[in-house]
């Protein structure tokens, strides 16, 4: 009888050596304690780790860089006894990470983790743009009495004065409620509704090229066809294909990114996971060309 196959986490970009320095690295922040619906992304992190198998998978991109052993898998942050406390650990390792250079790539968890991270961007030392995939905005100044619900994330954003400014792309829920918060912020925010980006993504002028940005991605804000396993599905998303040649296209600086509000129990053949990954892998390859070129590339 066949023994079974071992399966190779991340498509085989994790380096099996813990003493090995590398700018890229993976962790996940696994705490949906701030959902206002169905709970579920906490498992997201580990799911995208064993979904984009190596055996199926391999570690170079569609740009070619082969990123073989290349990403240090930092493990997941566990969540603490409240979200104050977790936040404040999601922010301190964050930090930690800019601090000391890395470029890090985080898999949540729901959209609220990323408050905390982009908090820690103040370590960057100049002001830094985020661009967010999403079918919500998330501009709520609280929801449901709670100002840390993921439902908030932007509007907590826009309160860091190291935040340049706010790109939502793909967004189709904005409502009355978050009308006041729009309003307030609408130097710093460029909202890009999905009916009005039926091919490429906009270039984002506003953005000066070598920039420094955070990409944060909401799997909602794919069409349901391509990312059935979210809390919040909304029907007439974008594609894979937009957000991938989006990332590979880019001509401003990635210094972090995350992938969140996976809710495994809804996905189908983990083809939400899967995407997650693919993004992620793409962005490593993206940000392994900007920075190390000579390393990974070929030529």
């Amino acid at each position: 009888m066949a023994s079974e196959r071992t399966i190779v986490p991340f498509a085989g970009c994790f380096t099996a050596d813990p003493e090995k320095q590398t700018p890229l690295v993976f962790a996940g922040l696994p705490d949906d304690s701030q959902s206002s619906f169905r709970r579920g992304s906490a498992q997201g992190p580990q799911r995208i780790r064993l979904a984009y198998d190596g055996n199926c998978y391999n570690a170079t991109t569609e740009s070619g860089a082969d990123l073989t052993g290349a990403v240090a898998d930092l493990g997941d942050l566990p969540s603490k006894s409240t979200w104050k406390l977790t936040a404040r650990s999601y922010q301190e390792f964050a930090a930690w990470l800019f601090q000391i250079g890395k470029i890090p790539f985080f898999a949540g968890g729901d959209h609220a983790v990323t408050v905390p991270i982009i908090a820690a961007l103040v370590e960057i030392g100049e002001p830094v743009h985020i661009i967010q995939i999403d079918a919500h905005p998330d501009l709520y100044l609280e929801y449901e009495g709670n100002r840390d619900s993921h439902a908030c994330t932007i509007s907590r954003a826009l309160e860091m004065r190291h935040v340049a400014s706010v790109t939502q792309l793909g967004i189709r829920t904005l409502n009355q409620a978050q009308m006041p918060q729009l309003e307030r912020y609408r130097k710093h925010v460029h909202l890009f509704h999905a009916r009005d980006l039926p091919g490429e993504l906009p270039l984002l002028p506003h953005i000066s090229p070598g920039a420094p940005v955070y990409l944060t991605v909401d799997l909602d804000g794919f069409d349901p066809a391509y990312a059935p396993g979210v809390s919040h599905p909304v029907p007439g998303g974008l594609t894979p294909r937009q957000v991938l040649n989006f990332i590979q296209n880019a001509q401003w600086k990635l210094v972090g990114m995350d992938v969140v509000e996976i809710n495994v129990d809804l996905d189908v053949n983990d083809q939400t996971a899967i995407l997650a990954a693919r993004l992620l892998h793409e962005a490593m390859g993206f940000a392994a060309k900007q920075f190390m070129p000579k390393k990974f590339f070929n030529g």
